[in-house]
C-alpha cells in the first residue's frame, strides 16, 4: 500500500509558530478584555512573548517567514483607511483638516528633530525622524471605532487626520531620504535619482491604486447587480486586489536608470479611496461586512509581529537597552507633545469643535506600521551611517510598541469622554451591564441631540 503524504519540514516551525501566535494572541486579548483594555493589548504581548520564546531557542529566522502575512495585513489596514475617506467627508471639514495636519507636521518634526540634534544626530537623520515621527498608524483607532461602533464629531475627524497625516508623511518621507542619501556621500546617487525616486513612488503609487481600486469598483457594482452569491464575490474579489497590491509593492522598478518602488501604504489607500467613492453605500456597508469578518486573524498576526520585531531587534543590538529605551520615551512625549501643539494652534485658525481639539491627540497616539515602514526603509539604506540606522530602527520600534500599549487605553478613554461610543459598549466599559442611559455617570451621558447628530451624518456617506 503507497501513502501518498506531503511532508515539508521546513514548514513545520513556522506554521507552528503561527498557531501558536493566534492562539496565544486570541487567549491574551481575552484577558486583557475582561480587565476592560482593548484586545489588541494582548495581542502585542503574544508577540513580545514568542519573539522571547524563539530568541531562547535561536529560531528568530522564522520571523521572516511570517513577514509575508504582516505586509498583506498592511494592505487590508491601509485598503479599509482609504474607504473611510469617502469624498462626501473629505469635503466636509476639508479646510480644517488640512490647516490642523499642516500644524502638527510642523511641530512635530521640529521638536523631534531638535530632540535627535540633542542626541547628537546628524541633522540629516534628525530630519527623517522627524518626518517618521509625524505619521499615524490607522489600525489601531480603525479597530476600535469598527467594534465600539463610535459616532460623532471626534469619530469624523479622526480618520481625514489620519489619511492626511500619512499621505503628507510618506511623500515627505520619500523627499528627505533622497535628500539624506545625497547628503551623506556614501554612495554617488546622480541629481535625477534624488527628483525623480520619490515623484514615481508617490505617482506610481497614486495611479496603480486608482486603477485597481476603480476595477474592483466595477467588478463589485456588477457583482450586485447580477445578485450572485454577493458576500463570497464581494470577499474573492477585494481580497484578489489586496494581495495584488502587495504583490506589486515588493517588487523593484526601473524607470531608465532610475530605481523606485510602489508604496505598500499609498497604493492600498488609494485603491480603497477610489473603490468607496465608485460605490454606492450600501454595496460598500457589505463589503465592509465581509472584509470585517474575514481581516481580524490577520490583525492579530500583525500586531503580535511588531512585539516579535522589537524583541529580536534588541536582542542583536549592540546598545544599551537602558539607553534606547531612554530614547525612545523621549521620542514618544516630543512627538505627543508637537502633535498636541500643532492641534491647539490649527483649532484657532479653524475654531476646530471643542471635543476635537481635547480627544484628537489621544486619538492619533498609535503609530506603528507605517512609522516602522520608514525606520525598514532607513535601516536598509547602505548610504546612511550604520549606527545611526540601527538606532533609528530601534527607537521607532520602541516607541510603536509602547504607543500600542497604551495607545488605545487612552483612544478608548478620549472616545468615552466625548460621548461617542455606542451605549451599549459605553456600558459595557463603566460596568453596567444595562443598555439604558440612567445608569451612567452624567460624565459619560450622550447628548441629547445624539438623533439630530444621527440624521445629519445620513447625509454623508458613512460607513
Amino acid at each position: 500500500m503507497v501513502t501518498l503524504a506531503i511532508v515539508n519540514e521546513a514548514f513545520f516551525s513556522t506554521l507552528l509558530v503561527l498557531a501558536l501566535i493566534i492562539g496565544v494572541g486570541a487567549v491574551l486579548g481575552r484577558i486583557m478584555e475582561i480587565f476592560k483594555i482593548p484586545s489588541i493589548t494582548g495581542y502585542f504581548l503574544s508577540g513580545i512573548l514568542i519573539g522571547l520564546f524563539l530568541i531562547s531557542i535561536e529560531m528568530t529566522e522564522i520571523y521572516d517567514s511570517l513577514s509575508v502575512l504582516g505586509n498583506i495585513a498592511l494592505g487590508f489596514i491601509a485598503f479599509e483607511l482609504g474607504t473611510r475617506l469617502h469624498r462626501s467627508k473629505m469635503m466636509h471639514g476639508f479646510s480644517e483638516v488640512i490647516v490642523i495636519v499642516l500644524f502638527q507636521s510642523i511641530f512635530t518634526i521640529v521638536l523631534v528633530m531638535i530632540l535627535f540634534l540633542v542626541f547628537g544626530a546628524p541633522w540629516e537623520i534628525a530630519l527623517i525622524v522627524g518626518v517618521i515621527a509625524m505619521a499615524t498608524s490607522p489600525e489601531t483607532i480603525m479597530v476600535l471605532t469598527r467594534k465600539y461602533k463610535t459616532k460623532g464629531h471626534l469619530t469624523d475627524a479622526i480618520m481625514p487626520h489620519i489619511g492626511m497625516d500619512d499621505i503628507l508623511g510618506v511623500i515627505l518621507f520619500s523627499v528627505v531620504v533622497a535628500i539624506a542619501t545625497a547628503v551623506s556621500g556614501r554612495t554617488e546617487v546622480s541629481p535625477e535619482a534624488i527628483v525623480w525616486e520619490p515623484v514615481l513612488e508617490i505617482f506610481g503609487s497614486a495611479i496603480i491604486g486608482a486603477l485597481i481600486g476603480t476595477a474592483l469598483a466595477f467588478f463589485i457594482n456588477t457583482t450586485k447587480k447580477r445578485k450572485v452569491d454577493i458576500k463570497t464575490s464581494f470577499l474573492m474579489e477585494s481580497v484578489f486586489a489586496i494581495i495584488l497590491i502587495e504583490a506589486l509593492t515588493s517588487h523593484t522598478y526601473e524607470f531608465g536608470h532610475i530605481h523606485f518602488i510602489l508604496s505598500p501604504i499609498l497604493t492600498p489607500m488609494f485603491a480603497g479611496i477610489f473603490m468607496t467613492n465608485f460605490t454606492t453605500k450600501q454595496v460598500r456597508k457589505e463589503n465592509d461586512e465581509v472584509l470585517d469578518a474575514f481581516t481580524p486573524p490577520f490583525i492579530l498576526v500583525f500586531f503580535a509581529l511588531i512585539g516579535m520585531q522589537l524583541m529580536i531587534s534588541i536582542e542583536i543590538s549592540t546598545l544599551a537597552i537602558w539607553m534606547l529605551a531612554l530614547m525612545a520615551f523621549s521620542y514618544a512625549v516630543v512627538r505627543v507633545v508637537g502633535k498636541q501643539i500643532g492641534v491647539i494652534v490649527g483649532s484657532k485658525v479653524k475654531h476646530t469643535p471643542p471635543s476635537v481639539v481635547k480627544y484628537l491627540v489621544r486619538c492619533l497616539l498609535p503609530q506603528a506600521t507605517v512609522s516602522i515602514g520608514m525606520a525598514s526603509i532607513v535601516l536598509h539604506n547602505e548610504s546612511l551611517p550604520i549606527y545611526w540606522r540601527e538606532i533609528v530602527f530601534i527607537i521607532v520600534l520602541f516607541a510603536g510598541v509602547f504607543y500600542q500599549l497604551i495607545g488605545p487605553l487612552f483612544s478608548i478613554k478620549g472616545l468615552i469622554n466625548s460621548s461617542e461610543i455606542d451605549p451599549e459598549q459605553l456600558a459595557y466599559f463603566l460596568g453596567d451591564k444595562t443598555s439604558g442611559h440612567e445608569h451612567m455617570p452624567a460624565a459619560f451621558e450622550l447628548p441629547e441631540s445624539k438623533d439630530e447628530s444621527e440624521n445629519s451624518h445620513e447625509k454623508d456617506a458613512t460607513h
